[in-house]
């Protein structure tokens, strides 16, 4: 008879949610910090949406990432 694997194939597919998220928050850090050097390089009328843009973007990585560590 083989062993119940479930719990562990639970606890596996968590740490690779939580390490995908990380480099998905850290994605969207590096965004960030490209928009608003984007921005004082280059002036245009849309440089204010995608600043806000590229906030929410972080703001939902960061939702997302805790989402993975505290969903059950």
């Amino acid at each position: 008879m083989l062993p119940d694997l479930s719990g562990y194939f639970l606890i596996l597919e968590r740490i690779f949610a939580i390490i995908g998220t990380g480099l998905y928050l850290i994605f969207a850090i590096v965004i960030v910090k490209q928009v608003s050097m984007m921005s004082k390089n280059v002036y245009d009328k849309f440089n204010g949406v995608v600043i806000v843009v590229s906030y929410i973007h972080l703001a939902l990585a960061v939702f997302l990432m805790l989402m993975s560590i505290i969903w059950p």
